[in-house]
């Protein structure tokens, strides 16, 4: 029976779970979720108009799923693959899905739901087969999040793809986020194995916290993965994508995967909506849209790309990047000064972004258009101001979630795709935040 936590989407017959987040409480919609067939609903509390019969009342709703999610994946005796990092952990967990299913049965976590919430719904609705490969990325966006995850789902490998400053605001520095990361490694235990990036110094320094066998993959020297194993030609953008394949390829030779059939796998590879993804724009430009997410590290790598791309103009649409805390306005400059010198407009969009405009030099400032937010840029480009894209045009639209910058490039798309099929965010539920 599917699990539900969201009435704008529920089917007939799901059970409804009533979950108290930060802005909305899921109680309050237990009535419309029987309005619109809900069979039952697990809440915490008793609700006023609807017969006690139709609610399985538990002390944490959010528990009660994970505990679901948990005995499910125990009865199938499936095996956990876990992925986390500060960059690249979405495309590197879609490669490593690619590669095992070369080896056998495979679910993998879908979106943006690495929570415990997230993770316990996608496995709660999925049909899990006997020595299923479950591919789950994790994410943590404060202290103690991936060890809540990694009791609940208990991983055989672990994969961490690097540590950069990201969510700052919350892990408190640099360190702070090594540390979570390597919750990853420290819930192995002597059967597992653990896949890092040697390139990565506090991604290699988890070798001594692995209980059991560690897998390096990267440049360095003592690697036991290299880029000379990787045979594939795959259609991604940027020179990171070695990480990414190197990762994959260090997941396969953990399930004893030979390398042909790695190799074969990792060809299939498409890019994802939202990571640096080429699509045609509009009056004959190229969109590349990396609308997703952002951090420092994965918008210089974005603007990397676009310098390197063949265009008549190099055009950077560039969001707010959240969850810095005080390195925030230097970061915002920092990568504002790089654009500059990569792209030949900047288009700068949010508060933040604004912020660090105004604290460039005046001839620096002449390079660059900056509006408030993604809806007013979205409404000003469909009336054909702020900018027209022309043939041969290459546009980077690059922010944080929180930027939601898929507008702009909605606005960009051609109008002869459907950006329901190409870009994030495009759910009703999205569209009507």
């Amino acid at each position: 029976m599917p699990f539900s936590i969201d009435t704008r989407t529920l089917r007939e017959g799901d059970t409804y779970i009533a979950i108290k987040g930060e802005r909305y409480d899921g109680h309050d919609f237990v009535q419309e979720a029987f309005r619109r067939g809900a069979s039952k609903a697990i809440v915490e509390r008793a609700i006023e108009g609807v017969n006690e019969n139709r609610l399985s009342i538990v002390p944490d709703t959010i528990s009660h799923i994970a505990e679901v999610a948990h005995n499910k994946v125990k009865r199938a005796d499936a095996r956990v693959i876990a992925i986390t990092g500060s960059m690249g952990k979405t495309t590197t967990r879609k490669a490593v899905t690619q590669v095992l299913q070369a080896a056998g049965p495979v679910v993998s976590s879908v979106g943006n739901l690495n929570t415990v919430l997230g993770l316990s719904l996608t496995l709660a609705n999925s049909d899990l087969e006997t020595n299923t490969y479950l591919v789950l990325e994790m994410g943590a966006a404060k202290r103690g999040d991936l060890k809540e995850i990694c009791q609940h789902f208990k991983p055989d490998i672990s994969i961490v793809t690097n540590v950069r400053g990201v969510h700052l605001e919350m892990l408190g520095s640099i360190e702070g986020v090594q540390q979570e990361k390597g919750e990853l490694v420290r819930a192995l235990d002597a059967t597992g194995i653990a896949c890092l990036n040697a390139d990565d110094p506090r991604t290699r320094a988890m070798i001594g916290e692995c209980k059991g066998k560690h897998l390096l993959y990267g440049m360095a020297a003592d690697a036991d993965i290299t880029p000379s194993e990787i045979t594939a030609e795959v259609p991604l953008l940027g020179e990171h994508v070695i990480y990414i394949l190197l990762a994959a390829f260090a997941a396969g030779t953990a399930v004893g995967l030979p390398p042909k059939a790695i190799n074969e796998a990792l060809c299939r590879l498409k890019p994802e909506k939202g990571r640096l993804n080429p699509l045609p724009g509009k009056n004959g430009s190229t969109l590349i849209d990396d609308s997703y997410n952002a951090s420092p590290d994965a918008v210089k790598v974005a603007l990397d790309v676009l310098r390197q791309q063949t265009a008549q103009r190099r055009i950077a649409f560039l969001g707010d990047m959240l969850e810095l805390g005080t390195m925030e306005r230097e970061a915002h400059k920092v990568v504002l000064l790089k654009a500059i010198q990569d792209a030949d407009l900047v288009f700068g969009c949010g508060p933040r972004m604004q912020t660090a405009a105004e604290e460039l030099p005046a001839v620096l400032k002449r390079r660059m258009h900056c509006l408030s937010d993604s809806r007013e840029f979205e409404r000003e480009l469909t009336r054909g101001k702020v900018y027209q894209p022309e043939p041969g045009d290459v546009i980077l639209v690059k922010g944080s979630q929180g930027a939601r910058m898929e507008r702009i490039s909605r606005a960009l798309l051609s109008e002869s795709i459907s950006p329901e099929s190409v870009l994030p965010r495009q759910t009703e539920a999205w569209l009507s935040i």
